[in-house]
């Protein structure tokens, strides 16, 4: 019996665990705007899940380094990545795969950091490149769970700027913590919160410095945010963002 019981629960947690690998899939195109209106549209987890591929794009978070080219080969370039900036979703046919980042591309790319991961096909990815010191580069693969929750705004942070400690999310005007603790070159949520539009504050962890304020931000219904916080050549906090939605 208790061994029928523990092949049961196996079978169970296997179950569970390809659900969950489904589930972070989209069944539908996604588009992705940022703040400045600019949109692109990439095909479904589902379609990209056949292929055996997995869908990978840049976020910028390095002031000093206007534009960015990371690869996982000579054969797989990504779109040059400009600082403040999310390029679009690009196919790549394998799953270890070792990025490299540089300042420039074709025979003259130099290698300023490498970073190798297992992707998985028909997920997406965001790479964030980022500073973890004066002069060294650091990147983060981060796996995006694009929601097709048409009721609820998803949120999450990512910290992106170096010498700033761990950082709390509140909503101006609304009780409580809306993300706590967010480590630099880590990220946080996405959180499912209801629709609203206001002003987002960031502070220290202790709630009681604010750092900076991002006001007017709007999250709708059906979409997924990303916000990333970083600081500019003057070292100064600051921030940029983008949505991401399954096509209708």
């Amino acid at each position: 019996m208790s061994n029928f019981i523990r092949s049961a629960g196996s079978v169970f947690a296997v179950v569970a665990l390809l659900s969950a690998c489904r589930d972070a899939q989209t069944d539908k195109e996604v588009t992705t705007r940022s703040s400045t209106g600019d949109a692109a549209v990439s095909m479904s987890g589902d379609s990209a899940d056949k292929r055996g591929m997995a869908l990978v794009r840049v976020v910028n978070a390095v002031p000093n380094a206007p534009k960015l080219v990371v690869r996982a080969d000579p054969a797989h370039e990504l779109a040059m990545a400009e600082y403040r900036k999310v390029t679009a979703y690009q196919p790549i046919d394998r799953n270890w795969v070792t990025f490299e980042v540089s300042a420039t591309g074709d025979s003259a790319f130099e290698p300023l950091t490498t970073n190798r991961e297992m992707l998985t096909d028909g997920h997406r990815y965001t790479i964030v490149v980022m500073r973890d010191s004066a002069q060294k580069f650091e990147t983060r693969v981060l796996r995006d769970e694009i929601s097709d929750d048409t009721t609820n705004a998803h949120l999450r942070v990512i910290h992106a700027a170096r010498g700033i400690d761990e950082v709390n999310v509140v909503r101006r005007g609304v009780e409580g913590t809306l993300l706590e603790g967010v480590n630099f070159t880590m990220e946080a949520g996405y959180r499912a919160i209801d629709p609203w539009n206001g002003t987002l504050e960031i502070r220290s962890e202790d709630g009681n410095r604010l750092l900076l304020t991002i006001p007017n931000l709007t999250l709708q219904a059906g979409k997924s945010y990303t916000i990333v916080l970083t600081r500019n050549a003057a070292g100064k906090l600051e921030s940029f963002r983008f949505d991401d939605s399954q096509v209708k």
